[in-house]
């Protein structure tokens, strides 16, 4: 269903499971999934791909140019996955070359109204980005994580997976994976216990009291951060081992 409103250039193969609704914008080289709506006044740029069954709202622009004035017109592109609800009126921009040239938006994301993603931002499976959020460029969200609304992320920091990051906040430093951070200065309160058992088949209680035992050493005990790194990877727990390579080295303190 295209709406007779809409401009969608002839090279681009819509299914005909896809909506493209009233007065959307369609550029050449934008590849549109089986189920996706474009409901009304969205732009997709060329160079962007929307995954199967993507709901993006009114007024949304995907895969405009980045906002980086070294960006000097190099063919890049904005990957959005499967299944992601991105609401009215966000902004998601396209990689750089000095970045990787992609930016990235995994399954199942929710990004609300309002919001931004800067040039080569990486958000994980599953997150979910309040209304208002602000993503400078090289932003990485882990899978699972949570902004709160109108939170302002500085570029090339990361918040890890099952994460949680209160509303209103600047993240000037980055966040460790499975925390709390709330406060100006970000500061971090513990684990993000809802999220852990929410996903209770890979963190079961014996997973989480050895969290818990890794971020009092990390961040209550004051002993360098790279011993209490060292015993942790290798630890009896080999589940924990790979957990901490996966989602914590990086992001463990700034």
């Amino acid at each position: 269903m295209i709406h007779p409103s809409a401009l969608v250039h002839p090279s681009i193969k819509i299914p005909e499971s896809a909506v493209v609704g009233p007065w959307c914008l369609v550029d050449e080289g934008a590849q549109i999934g089986e189920g996706v709506v474009l409901e009304s006044r969205v732009h997709v740029y060329g160079g962007v791909k929307i995954g199967s069954y993507t709901h993006v709202y009114d007024g949304s622009v995907l895969g405009a140019p980045p906002q980086d004035l070294k960006y000097a017109g190099e063919p890049t592109f904005l990957e959005v996955g499967e299944r992601c609800t991105i609401r009215e009126y966000c902004t998601l921009n396209r990689g750089t070359v000095q970045g990787g040239g992609c930016t990235r938006i995994a399954d199942n994301v929710l990004i609300m109204a309002y919001s931004h993603m800067g040039h080569d931002c990486q958000v994980g499976r599953g997150a979910v980005i309040a209304n208002g959020c602000q993503f400078g460029g090289h932003v990485r969200i882990g899978e699972y994580a949570t902004i709160g609304g109108v939170t302002a992320i500085q570029q090339r920091n990361q918040v890890g997976a099952y994460a949680f990051v209160g509303g209103t906040h600047k993240v000037d430093r980055d966040v460790p994976p499975c925390t709390k951070a709330s406060g100006n200065p970000i500061r971090f309160g513990g684990l993000n216990l809802h999220a852990l058992r929410l996903h209770s088949e890979e963190f079961p209680e014996e997973r989480i009291r050895n969290l818990e035992r890794a971020y009092r050493e990390l961040y209550r005990s004051g002993r360098p951060a790279h011993e209490i790194i060292e015993e942790l990877k290798t630890g009896n727990e080999p589940l924990f081992r790979t957990f901490f390579d996966e989602h914590w080295a990086g992001t463990i303190v700034r």
